[in-house]
């Protein structure tokens, strides 16, 4: 859940990733700066310069559509799990009612420490192999829970809990193993460094020379900032990186985490 000390690390964050980018719009200032004191300013104000930047933005455009309709479905991914394990521990719970005499302790606890572990590979602490065998040990418990049901279709539900929380994790391991569109990323890289050195090279007199200078440096920062927003939404599970900025939400699956530890631990 988001703590004082979590929205701290947030905001500073973000607030380094402004320098970076700061620096680097400063760094084709000094370009421009180094290019005009050496006169190889060469390049005349064209018409078509107008053009480059559509392109620019259309490929910039393209690509954010694309990643924000990912990220948006990311979202979803931490209270999905959330219901299916909270769901899972709960029925599990109940199977004593079903069948008097059923020992589940351990099958529920086996739900909280899959959801520690979920938290933990979300956020980068271990592997996805770690993740799995935990997940294998827990269907394993899920399996007993249910051998105590003799024809319930309560059995049934166990198994369709655990078959979406595995839907789940491979859905975020692909998301966060996949780039959008690699070749249209290519592009609105190229595309970006060859408008902002070009502009580098225009011929300036001195009565232009800061205004364009100026200009240079805002249409630089607004470039790097978006293909540093677009990378960030398009792995929205990146708590390892601490270039991302733009990460999902976790704190209902943490909320769910301590209602589990209340229901596994100290609930009757």
């Amino acid at each position: 859940m988001d703590t004082p000390v979590a929205n701290r690390a947030k905001a500073w964050r973000l607030v380094v990733i402004i320098i970076r980018i700061s620096a680097a719009s400063a760094g084709f200032v000094l370009l421009r700066a180094l290019v005009h004191q050496l006169g190889l300013d060469v390049l005349e104000l064209s018409p078509l310069l107008s053009s480059l930047v559509a392109a620019t933005v259309f490929l910039l455009g393209f690509l954010l559509n694309g990643v924000l309709s990912d990220y948006k479905e990311s979202e979803k991914l931490p209270g999905e799990l959330s219901t299916s394990l909270f769901l899972l521990a709960k029925e599990i719970k109940a199977i004593p009612i079903h069948t008097p005499g059923a020992t589940v302790k351990e099958d529920v606890e086996a739900i909280y420490y899959l959801c520690v572990s979920i938290i933990r590979w979300i956020k980068g602490e271990i592997g996805t192999d770690q993740v799995m065998a935990v997940y294998s040990l827990t269907h394993d418990h899920s399996v007993q829970a249910s051998s105590w049901l003799k024809d319930s279709t309560l059995k049934g539900r166990l198994m369709a809990e655990m078959g979406v929380i595995l839907r789940a994790i491979n859905r975020i391991e692909v998301i966060r193993e996949t780039d959008f569109a690699t070749i249209v990323y290519l592009l609105a890289y190229a595309a970006s460094g060859i408008l902002c050195t070009g502009l580098t090279l225009i011929k300036s007199d001195s009565a232009s020379y800061y205004n364009n200078s100026f200009f240079l440096f805002c249409l630089s920062w607004i470039l790097i900032f978006i293909l540093h927003l677009i990378s960030g939404l398009d792995n929205p599970f990146g708590f390892s990186d601490d270039s991302s900025a733009e990460d999902v939400d976790l704190a209902i699956l943490e909320s769910t985490q301590s209602r589990l530890k209340v229901l596994c631990f100290d609930g009757p």
